[in-house]
């Protein structure tokens, strides 16, 4: 079966890179990505991303549980909720390398709540500040391009992690310049580029405030699309015209060169 016989579609490409794919399926999705390197280039990165989930949530299901909740997963005393043995162990592994002994009447215990409302936070933050500055024609940005070291050090100072600008020169972008915004009262950085046709795109970063990595999630806003994700200590979202093809096609570039 080729690539042209059969559709491939993006659920295929996620349970191609999970390697969830009976022999068939996985045959006609490699085809499909040995001719669509774009494609192929997007599933590269999410498989990067799953390495980096497992690198960094595998040694915390591997520690012993502490006594009190080894006693509680022992106990034969009736609950009230039903949970399966594998999700809840999940569960409270994830909540120790959250908080380090997190109690378990905490609102955020499990830990999915707060990485969803942080990716949330950031992808909103970004297109606020995407939709007031690209409409900026004389002010588009506080720093221009022209002083890129000097805006990557700045920036990289206030925000308090490593921000770089990545070249999206193979995308028809260039970068016009960045600046320095609050998220939350936080730091956050903006950094601005623009197509030959005028069309304008924006990098939103800040820090992840402790979520663990997340793969890219798509948000729209009428005529502006936005990709989000957090990768180690920093959480990203590129906003722009929406188009979704073209946006991943950026996402996955900057996500090449920022990990």
């Amino acid at each position: 079966m080729s690539g042209a016989e059969r559709k491939i579609t993006e659920a295929d490409f996620v349970a191609f890179a999970d390697e969830r794919l009976e022999p068939a399926d996985r045959a006609a999705v490699e085809v499909w990505l040995a001719e669509h390197p774009d494609d192929r280039k997007t599933v590269e990165a999410w498989r990067s991303q799953t390495a980096a989930l497992r690198a960094a949530l595998d040694p915390t299901l591997a520690e012993p549980l502490p006594a009190a909740m080894a006693a509680l997963l022992s106990s034969p005393a009736p609950r009230r909720r039903s949970w399966s043995m594998p999700a809840l162990a999940a569960s409270l592994a994830l909540a120790i390398g959250l908080g380090g002994g997190v109690f378990l009447g905490q609102s955020d215990w499990l830990g999915q709540a707060r990485t969803a409302d942080r990716g949330d936070i950031i992808a909103k933050a970004g297109y606020r500040a995407h939709k007031m500055y690209t409409a900026e024609v004389r002010h588009p940005v506080e720093v221009a391009a022209n002083e890129e070291d000097h805006l990557v050090s700045w920036l990289s100072k206030r925000v308090g992690a490593p921000v770089k600008a990545p070249d999206l020169s193979a995308q028809g972008l260039k970068l016009l310049g960045g600046r320095l915004l609050p998220v939350e009262g936080d730091p956050a950085a903006q950094l601005m580029y623009e197509g030959a046709n005028g069309d304008r795109y924006t990098l939103f970063v800040t820090k992840s405030d402790g979520a663990p990595p997340t793969a890219f999630h798509f948000e729209e806003w009428g005529a502006i699309g936005c990709y989000y994700w957090i990768d180690g200590n920093l959480g990203y979202a590129l906003n722009g015209p929406k188009d979704r093809d073209k946006l991943m096609a950026i996402a996955t570039r900057i996500y090449e060169q920022i990990s």
